[in-house]
């Protein structure tokens, strides 16, 4: 099928638009980087030894929305300021190549304060969600559902296993830069935690899960148990990661929401972020 001029016009505009839009948000990193450098060398300069932490993530780490994720209400929690390389939208793959990955081994190998020679006491890392769901890939991780299924019948074990394999790999290189630059500092994994596939997206994006259970016939009443026996499995397979390395800590933060915590079917409410970092704030 030859593509038409308007429509590679479109295409062509998209392409610039989402670039624009990317360079806007490494902008906003970089400044942030240089506003958390500045205030880590004034608390050494003041003797103080504040608790340092480095963050790398998709949008439960960096929403674009003023005081509405992870982050935004550790940091408030704590008291303190976080060097936060989050980027909404990205894949684990995505942070751990090409500018993203250069720029956390600049920032691990630097530490939060170049005078003081100091490492970062902890590494937040939130990925592999946006590697997982979406219209075109949720399904993939399920069979269709046949009548007298349970919920746990209809996840596609050989599949999930197949996408762990690749999750995996990113994070073995995850793992590595952590070691190679930094290997004192703790890691500490974000398990996500029980979303509500009620097809609500925001700003135009979603729904993610939806359509995927929609298209394997999984009955309403049913779809909820089988996200969160999805998100167990998950779970399960970054706690194995985490007992087969060192200093890495999977946040217990499964179960922390209710249903009324949820903005949308992959973002917890302002309060239900509050909650999350909560979690965090104790594993901290």
């Amino acid at each position: 099928m030859k593509l038409t001029k308007k429509l590679k016009k479109e295409i062509r505009g998209q392409a610039r638009n989402q670039a624009k839009i990317k360079r806007k948000i490494d902008k906003l990193i970089e400044a942030g980087i240089d506003e958390y450098r500045e205030w880590t060398a004034n608390q050494f300069d003041k003797s103080q030894k504040p608790i340092t932490i480095i963050a790398e993530g998709d949008s439960w780490f960096n929403y674009l929305l003023a005081g509405k994720d992870v982050i935004d209400k550790l940091e408030r929690l704590m008291s303190i300021k976080i060097n936060n390389l989050a980027s909404p939208g990205d894949e684990a793959a995505e942070m751990l190549t090409g500018e993203q990955k250069e720029r956390l081994e600049r920032e691990l190998k630097r530490g939060p304060a170049n005078k003081k020679r100091k490492k970062y006491d902890f590494f937040l890392f939130s990925g592999g969600g946006n590697d997982l769901v979406g219209k075109k890939t949720f399904y993939l991780w399920f069979h269709d559902y046949k009548k007298g299924m349970q919920p746990k019948d209809i996840l596609n074990t050989q599949a999930i296993g197949r996408a762990f394999g690749m999750l995996e790999v990113n994070y073995k290189v995850l793992f590595g830069i952590r070691d190679n630059y930094s290997p004192e500092t703790v890691i500490l994994l974000n398990a996500y935690d029980f979303a509500i596939p009620d097809g609500r997206g925001v700003c135009f994006k979603g729904p993610w899960l939806q359509p995927g259970l929609k298209h394997r016939k999984v009955p309403v009443g049913m779809r909820t148990k089988v996200v969160e026996l999805f998100l167990r499995e998950y779970e399960t397979f970054i706690s194995n990661l985490a007992k087969k390395n060192n200093n890495i800590i999977v946040v217990p933060t499964q179960g922390t929401l209710t249903k009324n915590d949820w903005a949308n079917e992959l973002h917890p409410t302002n309060p239900g972020f509050n909650e999350i970092a909560k979690v965090f704030e104790q594993s901290i």
